[in-house]
Parts: structure tokens; sequence; C-alpha cells
């Protein structure tokens, strides 16, 4: 059976301006066959039709935004239960978006969510759904969680790609290092505290990856 990604806009993105999006599933390799979901905003939010490159900035991400949305499917609220999408749309930093997200991981067992949205994440955890907890365990991926996983496939070029786009996030600028390359090691842990933060938040609901 084929694992699902459901993939908020803000991982599309900043992966897309890193130039790394389109090497997202050779993280997830050892799960066979994988098949993408995005939201019905993603095209219209990250291309919008007056300026294409408003958000992604450059032709090269987004030709890998165009590539990756042409093979996704778009969530819809018929894909999931309607009770856990209003509690999750009732949570304080859980945007629509995020909340159908969430809930569609929920209802597919072979699934996993992709997500850089640190108020979602916060809100998820902080609001103790228990009644939820158990169908979104292991099933909650981070922006930095994936960053781990490029650094592992290729550090020097993940490094690369992060210090050449800086504006990109700063928090992960700084990880890789500003002035100078951080270290392997240096790097790992800097990785490793953000991904912790989020895990003391939100427990088993995170993956445990990489490798996912």
């Amino acid at each position: 059976m084929a694992l699902k990604l459901f993939i908020d806009n803000d991982v599309i993105l900043k992966l897309a301006q890193y130039g790394i999006l389109e090497h997202l599933p050779k993280l997830f390799t050892r799960s066979g066959e994988i098949k993408v979901s995005v939201l019905d905003s993603a095209r219209y939010k990250l291309l919008p039709k007056q300026n294409p490159l408003k958000l992604c900035k450059s032709e090269e991400a987004a030709a890998q935004i165009t590539t990756l949305l042409d093979l996704a499917q778009k969530v819809s609220a018929s894909d999931v239960d309607l009770n856990v999408l209003e509690q999750l749309n009732a949570v304080p930093g859980i945007d629509a978006g995020e909340a159908l997200l969430f809930a569609a991981v929920a209802a597919d067992a072979e699934s996993v969510v992709l997500t850089g949205d640190k108020r979602a994440l916060t809100g998820l955890g902080e609001h103790h759904l228990e009644a939820l907890a158990p169908s979104l365990r292991f099933k909650v991926i981070t922006l930095e969680g994936l960053i781990q996983g490029f650094v592992e496939l290729d550090h020097s070029s993940t490094q690369h790609a992060i210090r050449s786009n800086p504006a990109v996030d700063k928090a992960l600028s700084i990880v890789f290092g500003l002035s100078a390359a951080a270290s392997e090691e240096s790097v790992q842990a800097g990785l490793s505290s953000y991904v912790g933060h989020i895990r003391n938040l939100l427990g088993e609901m995170i993956n445990n990856g990489p490798p996912f």
C-alpha cells in the first residue's frame, strides 16, 4: 500500500526555494510507493497567477512546485471525519488548511503530514486532544525533521542549499552557519534541538525518522 504524504504549503515553498523539493521522495524510500496530497489552496497561494514568482522568487523553485502540484491529489473535507475537523478548527493556532491536513492524516492509517507551521504544532500540542492523538501517532513530520533526512542523504549539498538561501528560514540558516559553515555535529545538534522541542509538545505524534 502506498504511503500518502499530506504536505502543507510552507514545506512545499521552503523546500522549493532551497532547490531540494524534487528530492523529497528520496527520504521515503523505505516506504515503497508514495502519493502526495496538498491543499486546494496550494497552487494559487504558492504560484499566484499575476506573479508566479512572488513567493518562490525563482523560476527553478516555481518549476519544482509546479511539478509537485501536477502530480498531487487535492485534500477534500469529504475525505475526513467532520467531527475531527471541527475539533481541530476550534484549536487556536491551527488554521483551516492545517486542520484539514491533520484530519486527513488521522483518517488514513498509511499517511504522514509534513508541516512547517509552528503555530499549528504548538496548538496541537497544547490543547491535549486525547481522543485524536492515537490517530496521529508517529504521523507528524516537521520541516526540521525533513532537513535532518536531507542531511543524512547529503550533508554538504544540503548545507550549501540552505546557506545559499538565508532568507528562506532564519532558524535553519543559523543552524547551518551564517558567517561560516557549521560543523556536521553542530548541524545535527541544532536540528535535533528543534525537533526535540516539538517532540516535547506532541509526544508520540512526532514521527521517529529519519529514515521515514
